[in-house]
């Protein structure tokens, strides 16, 4: 189950004995198709044991059945209740990132880029989603090319960045705050009983660093089965196409071209054998 905002909700009717406010039309994603539609609620029912109003809906795209639940009904009119209304959806949608809440860490071009293609893939429009993929991450990426540099090929774009990206700079700034003295030393050898505060902050500290060096490690060689996975059903044209292509990058690359080189001193048969194919 998923907590849905408010906000998503486009429009309203006044039903039942009560005259209370019922959503007709919600927008978000859909957890079937990914899109984002517009979700037409029915069989609306009303709970007053649990001030809980219960509906469902079909998406619009390709039919899965939705359902959906208000609760604390009554805080929508009466300012007294505590608890805000609230409302969830079953199943629920995969989250995608909220671009919102991080938009101070992101560069504008690199945030314009990212928010374009979500918008397009929850579209539904697939292929206008890997084009805008691949503008994003050159956009990505060339915000971290070391000054002077000028990208060619999104693999080099990729290549030349990554000397200045600083990704083990988080790393360093712990073994630094783990010196006699420094704050993580001090707070880790404190013979006083800890604080909740101090308790959360450093519970939080080993989450994160699990996530950082166990978990997306992890989710990335994921992600790259799922490519390899994916770019063998590919037609064969497309796979010259592409084989094409990582050539021209390999000619540009010293450790590519040493790899090429080393190839071509296999044996005759082998290169016979790729010519046949």
């Amino acid at each position: 189950m998923k907590e849905i905002e408010l906000e998503n909700i486009k429009r309203w009717i006044t039903a039942g004995n009560n005259k209370m406010s019922h959503p007709v039309s919600i927008n978000t994603i859909c957890p079937g198709c990914h899109m984002n539609v517009a979700f037409a609620t029915r069989r609306r029912h009303y709970d007053p044991q649990r001030d809980t109003l219960a509906f469902s809906s079909e998406c619009p795209a390709c039919n899965l059945v939705t359902h959906f639940w208000m609760t604390h009904m009554t805080s929508m009119t009466d300012d007294s209740q505590d608890v805000p209304t609230s409302l969830y959806m079953l199943p629920a949608a995969e989250s995608r990132l909220n671009l919102s809440a991080i938009s101070e860490l992101l560069p504008d071009n690199a945030l314009q880029y990212c928010a374009s293609t979500q918008d397009v893939f929850q579209s539904g429009n697939f292929t206008a989603t890997r084009v805008m993929v691949q503008s994003t991450l050159d956009s990505i990426f060339t915000g971290f090319l070391p000054h002077g540099n000028s990208h060619t090929t999104l693999y080099k774009t990729v290549q030349d960045s990554l000397p200045s990206m600083g990704l083990d700079e988080p790393l360093r700034k712990l073994a630094a705050s783990l010196r006699k003295g420094e704050p993580l030393d001090l707070l880790l050898r404190n013979p006083d009983p800890a604080s909740p505060e101090t308790a959360e902050v450093l519970m939080r500290l080993v989450e994160k660093l699990v996530n950082f060096l166990y978990v997306i490690p992890q989710e990335f060689h994921e992600l790259d089965q799922q490519l390899t996975e994916l770019s063998r059903q590919l037609p064969p044209s497309s796979k010259v196409f592409e084989s094409g292509r990582n050539g021209e990058e390999s000619a540009s690359d010293p450790v590519a071209t040493s790899d090429t080189e080393s190839e071509q001193a296999a044996p005759a048969d082998t290169e016979d054998q790729q010519h046949a194919a």
